[in-house]
């Protein structure tokens, strides 16, 4: 009975804690502060400050002071700190960091040295009862000065998105940061958490402490990023239980963790460094990542958060040398942040406006605040009086940042650089290949099986996008030792080597990755092999196969219909690859344009390859003489004319000469075929959209174009 009981309180408890922390969130949300605020304000509702003050004898039962309880409750908590340090380490971008890694840097730096040490040396001030052990003050002082030093990244995140500065050069800037002070921030709570272990300083324990933790970095950023991403492709690939990635996330993160606190740091570092190799995983798709946040946020987030306000005891602020030594907290936190920062972007190269408005964006912290006060309070090194002052400090100092950030981010212009560049992702957000995260190629050693590994490795290289090729050996290729992953390799290799072109305005990454990181190898004999690998998540499927297309009617080659009939996504299927050689130099591409989706996606297909391969592009649009009024045919010009120069605009983002070419009738195709026959094209890039029926087939317009043209065709079927 007894078992019963502890556990009816314990589900007692998370319904509470869910159902106000949830309730008070969407109060905060909806007058524009985070969410976290009102789960810990449902802490603080059902804690000692409220409902233990009204209605004491009733707070006593649900939550009674019994260590079952106490250690059941504790428990989900710790899981929370730890699903919330892998969503912060999943949103972690290390590219930011190593962009701007001089600014970062330095302001990162100066805006933990001079608030932390300024946390210190106010520890050393504060009165011996708000010191949990007389004995342990210096690592109440680190677990201060840490606490008041570091940004919040979800905070800063969420802040600059609601401002609308997020993708700003210095919206980003002050993201970087955040994310360089949350990853300091782990490593300094590791080394401390050492020292609160042992319960004195020792030169030996925090040099062991040190060496080990960047024994674990070390291997984590190298071997370790390797084999998360192999691990998660495996899982997603090869099990066919429900959710498999996510299950294989939540092994990886509980390993991690368990790794730094067997070499003595705390488990926060291995949480948080398994987000930020998880989240750089190439397969991690937005179902997935939805999914996992999900779980997470709905359940996890407030009960932590809740649990954190359990242990606020506003009581405290009411004293009135404690509410001093509380607004000396938020003022030193406040004040020591913004002058480090300050100090470091002008460090770092900024102006005295950018700076400005980077310390005042660092001055969020949040909920990496909580959860170091949360830790500190574990660990003894935190009493519940400093614990209620540093969150108190971290919920005024974010509630203040939003409008403050917005008045210097509306005083700070913009570049012309950064115009530029917000000018290009807004063109890139209606795109899809931006979008793509891996591919799949099936080939022979047809002709068309030549050409499409040689199209599909420029293009997968040129994205380095996880790319899968299978052999399908047929008839008219033969048996013998496969070449389409020798070829696919070689094109691959060479889009890699060769980097964008000149006139590409998007800088090159800093590191380029390797064939063999990219590429894997399967051989596909039956058609129900096919299907298994379609329903594994690639983005697009380049086909190469002999004779894809029946000559008698609009069907695809039986095997290949099992495919289009199993693909969710765009299919490139080569067409006429037997006509020429394979091009090995610049691709000379001409691409029908239109207003559909099927003709915009096959145009940024053939900017892609034209790009891959330092080609060149022509667009052809076909005007339709119908519109036979002044007014709709104006009307169609503007439009015809509106897509010719969308082309061109992406063309130059991607470094691509364009030549645009126009023509007036009712037939389409018969446009394409003339300009197919009055220049010397390497390739035809054609979209088109499947008709449905008892299988999907391309209709009879699409049959005889391709039929008709005596060049190499890739059909982007949609």
């Amino acid at each position: 009975m007894a078992a019963d009981h502890t556990t009816a309180i314990f589900i007692a408890q998370l319904i509470l804690l869910l159902f106000f922390g949830r309730l008070i969130g969407e109060a905060m949300t909806r007058i524009g502060q985070p969410a976290i605020f009102g789960q810990l304000l449902a802490g603080v509702l059902v804690g000692p400050s409220v409902f233990g003050l009204l209605l004491p004898e009733l707070r006593a039962i649900v939550f009674p002071n019994t260590p079952a309880l106490k250690s059941m409750i504790d428990a989900v908590s710790q899981i929370g700190i730890l699903l919330l340090l892998l969503l912060t380490g999943m949103e972690t971008n290390l590219a930011l960091v190593t962009r701007k890694r001089k600014a970062v840097v330095s302001t990162s730096l100066m805006g933990i040295a001079i608030p932390f040490a300024c946390g210190v040396a106010l520890a050393y001030l504060l009165p011996a009862e708000l010191i949990p052990s007389p004995t342990g003050r210096l690592v109440t002082a680190l677990f201060l000065g840490t606490a008041l030093s570091i940004s919040s990244v979800k905070i800063v995140a969420m802040v600059l998105m609601e401002v609308g500065a997020i993708r700003r050069d210095l919206g980003q800037l002050i993201l970087a940061t955040a994310i360089l002070d949350d990853t300091l921030a782990w490593i300094i709570i590791a080394v401390i958490s050492g020292i609160a272990a042992h319960g004195m300083v020792s030169l030996a324990e925090v040099g062991s402490s040190l060496a080990l933790t960047a024994i674990f970095l070390l291997a984590s950023l190298t071997v370790g990023r390797r084999l998360v991403a192999r691990i998660i492709l495996w899982c997603n690939d090869n099990l066919t239980i429900e959710m498999p990635v996510i299950s294989a996330i939540l092994v990886i993160l509980l390993s991690m963790a368990l790794m730094t606190e067997l070499i003595g740091v705390h488990t926060a570092l291995g949480a948080f460094i398994a987000g930020m190799l998880i989240g750089q995983s190439p397969i991690l798709t937005e179902h997935i990542e939805d999914e996992l946040r999900g779980f997470i946020i709905a359940f996890f987030s407030p009960v932590f958060f809740a649990v954190a306000g359990l242990g606020m005891d506003l009581r405290t602020l009411f004293d009135p040398t404690l509410a001093l030594f509380t607004l000396a907290i938020i003022l030193v936190a406040s004040i020591g942040k913004f002058l480090g920062a300050l100090v470091g972007g002008k460090l770092g190269g900024l102006t005295g406006l950018e700076s400005l408005a980077l310390a005042t964006g660092l001055n969020a912290r949040g909920s990496t605040e909580v959860i170091v006060a949360s830790i500190g309070l574990s660990m003894g090194a935190l009493s519940s009086q400093l614990y209620t002052m540093i969150v108190a400090m971290a919920v005024v100092t974010t509630m203040v940042m939003p409008p403050t950030l917005r008045y210097m981010m509306a005083r700070v212009p913009l570049r012309e650089e950064e115009s530029r560049r917000l000018d290009n992702e807004d063109a890139e957000q209606q795109q899809i290949i931006p979008r793509m995260e891996r591919a799949l190629v099936l080939g022979d050693d047809s002709g068309n099986g030549q050409w499409v590994t040689s199209l599909a490795g420029l293009f997968t290289g040129s994205l380095r996008l996880l790319t899968t090729v299978l052999h399908h050996p047929t008839a008219a290729g033969g048996t013998g030792k496969p070449r389409t992953r020798d070829r696919l390799t070689t094109a691959m290799r060479t889009a890699l080597e060769r980097g964008p072109p000149a006139a590409a305005q998007q800088p090159t990454p800093a590191t380029r990755p390797q064939v063999e990181q990219l590429l894997q190898a399967r051989t596909a004999t039956t058609a129900d092999g096919l299907e298994r690998e379609a329903a594994k998540g690639y983005s697009i499927a380049f086909v190469g196969v002999d004779q894809p297309v029946s000559p008698e009617a609009a069907r695809f080659e039986e095997r290949l219909q099992r495919l289009v009939a199993a693909f969710d996504g765009p299919l490139a299927i080569m067409v006429n690859g037997d006509r020429a050689d394979v091009a090995t130099g610049p691709l000379d591409i001409l691409v029908p344009t239109g207003g559909g989706p099927d003709a915009r996606l096959a145009t940024e297909i053939a900017v892609a390859l034209a790009a891959a391969s330092h080609g060149k592009l022509t667009a052809l649009h076909v005007f339709d003489p119908s519109d036979d009024t002044l007014l709709l045919r104006g009307r169609a010009r503007r439009a015809g004319m509106s897509v010719l120069l969308g082309v061109h605009r992406l063309g130059k983002r991607a470094g691509v000469a364009v030549r645009g070419l126009t023509a007036t009738n009712h037939h389409p195709e018969t446009e394409i075929r003339r300009a197919a026959g009055r220049g010397r094209y390497d390739l035809i890039v054609i979209g088109t959209t499947l008709r449905d029926g008892d299988a999907r087939f391309l209709s009879s317009r699409s049959l005889s174009l391709i039929q008709n043209l005596q060049v190499p065709v890739l059909l982007v079927a949609r």
